[in-house]
């Protein structure tokens, strides 16, 4: 099955105080290093953003995709992406604050995507991207508000994969969280 990427990019980082996405680690902005796990991870990457800043900064690419709504929450950029990629079998999506996701963890939960959700765990901690298959999609379709795909567990076969990859479970949500960022 072949999955592909989605940079989740389009929120205002109100807890962050100004486009944290754009913030730069290791002499990158964030989204650069969440699209290039995906990349890396040998997933086709698209974003969902509402600023050409984030586009510029996240990298290569194979799609943009607007979200003018992103207000109304986080199932609005879910919606855009699964509307726009409806014929793709499968969709990793991949927070844009998430720099320390290995692309060992992309490769490994894109390929496990027959049905349902895919969420990777470290130590049974349950962490980020999470696939969807196809079968998701008219449920995500039908999310409102500020919810991303957790909100279909217990509606929808979940598989977790351990990974030896604590990255799944490191954002960047305020300053101090990018101060004392080590990936």
């Amino acid at each position: 099955m072949s999955c592909v990427g989605v940079v989740l990019a389009a929120g205002g980082s109100t807890r962050f105080g100004a486009d944290k996405l754009l913030f730069k680690y290791w002499g990158k902005p964030l989204v650069w290093w969440a699209a290039e796990a995906l990349r890396q991870g040998g997933l086709e990457v698209y974003v969902v953003t509402t600023r050409r800043e984030v586009v510029q900064a996240v990298g290569e690419v194979s799609g943009v995709i607007y979200n003018p709504w992103w207000r109304l929450g986080l199932s609005t950029s879910v919606k855009a992406a699964v509307t726009t990629l409806i014929d793709k079998p499968c969709i990793l999506w991949m927070p844009g604050d998430m720099p320390c996701v290995k692309p060992a963890t992309v490769a490994a939960i894109a390929g496990r995507c027959m049905g349902g959700l895919v969420v990777p765990t470290y130590r049974g901690v349950r962490g980020n991207p999470v696939a969807s298959c196809r079968d998701v999609y008219p449920l995500a379709l039908a999310l409102e508000g500020d919810v991303g795909l957790r909100a279909l567990f217990g509606q929808v076969p979940v598989e977790a994969v351990e990974v030896e990859d604590p990255g799944i479970l490191v954002d960047v949500d305020t300053p101090g969280d990018l101060e004392r960022l080590t990936c």
